[in-house]
């Protein structure tokens, strides 16, 4: 093999609200990574067209080209299906493993333009997952789902103020009434958000009937089952139930260093809507599920706390709800 020969390369892309930092690295026949190309474009249509001229331009074009990102809130995804589009092999990693793997690095400076070398050199040395294309109506229903989950945080914090405010020395009653209205407006257009999922949901067939089969758990909702489901794009990209549990943080973290031992919790490092949406319906499975409030009181004679059982409820509705989707069957409330 030729030391000149080109092995692998990968476009490192940071991600920012106006700009995208670019990075294009070869790994060589020598066992080497070589920074081929730096530049930075707009992260807009515009931006994108003159990356791929860019591209077309420096890559090498007898190879795929792999490119790695960042999740970086909504930012990335223009970009992301302009690239996934065009044919690149495209991977989105979380921001947290790309913090951890840049601790490994000898590099001490952190601007745009690192980054993006850090992510491709991420990119030659690790085999990332290749993100996939979202469905779209799944992509709706996420956006739509995470609106509800925004308005009841509104309601609440209303809700707060309006208790406070009749609980203090004369309260003014116009600001009164205008919190009761703005109470009733956020109440209806849950009632409006709810409705328009479930008829969205219900004119697609196929995955109407995946939904049924996940919401024959007790105590597991529309509204709950849809959060997890939306959240994970239909499950496209999990491949197993651990790492399904990584992905929403319900995952058990244990840290040891010589004769210090630290009490084992859950990372939490990642989708917080999921485990929002899975702890009321941990709490309700308590009532209303014979088989999962069995094992609840088991961990409680056990001398678990309240709170370590809710978060075992949580992963147990999880699998349960990954397991029925993707088996296509109902829930059999003594299975064994």
């Amino acid at each position: 093999m030729s030391k000149k020969t080109t092995l692998k390369q990968c476009l490192g892309i940071d991600v920012s609200m106006k700009k995208i930092d670019c990075c294009l690295s070869f790994y060589t026949g020598e066992l080497k990574i070589k920074v081929l190309a730096t530049s930075g474009f707009d992260n807009n249509p515009g931006g994108f067209v003159k990356l791929r001229e860019w591209l077309g331009r420096k890559q090498d074009n007898g190879l795929p080209l792999y490119v790695n990102m960042e999740a970086t809130g909504t930012y990335h995804e223009e970009a992301a299906y302009f690239l996934a589009g065009v044919g690149y092999r495209l991977s989105i990693i979380q921001p947290t493993k790309g913090k951890q793997y840049a601790k490994s690095l000898d590099e001490k400076n952190k601007t745009d333009k690192i980054d993006a070398g850090m992510l491709a050199r991420m990119g030659l040395e690790r085999e990332l997952t290749l993100w996939n294309r979202p469905d779209e109506q799944l992509r709706l229903l996420k956006r739509m789902s995470r609106e509800r989950i925004g308005l009841i945080r509104d309601r609440n914090a209303l809700t707060n103020q309006l208790h406070a405010l009749n609980h203090s020395f004369e309260a003014f009653g116009d600001s009164v009434e205008r919190l009761k209205e703005r109470i009733a407006l956020a109440t209806k257009q849950l009632g409006e958000i709810e409705l328009q999922m479930r008829e969205m949901a219900e004119s697609d067939p196929k995955l109407w009937k995946r939904i049924s089969h996940a919401i024959t758990i007790p105590a597991v909702n529309f509204v709950t089952a849809i959060t997890v489901i939306d959240e994970t794009d239909g499950f496209a990209n999990i491949g197993n139930r651990r790492q399904l549990v990584s992905y929403v943080g319900l995952d058990v973290v244990m840290k040891e260093s010589g004769t210090l031992t630290w009490r084992p919790h859950i990372s939490k490092r990642g989708n917080a809507y999921i485990r929002a949406g899975l702890y009321m319906a941990a709490v309700s499975s308590i009532i209303h599920n014979k088989t999962l409030k069995t094992y609840f009181n088991r961990l409680k004679d056990n001398g678990k706390p309240g709170k370590t059982g809710i978060v075992a409820l949580e992963r147990k509705l999880l699998v349960l709800i990954y397991t029925l989707y993707k088996n296509g069957q109902d829930y059999i409330p003594d299975h064994r």
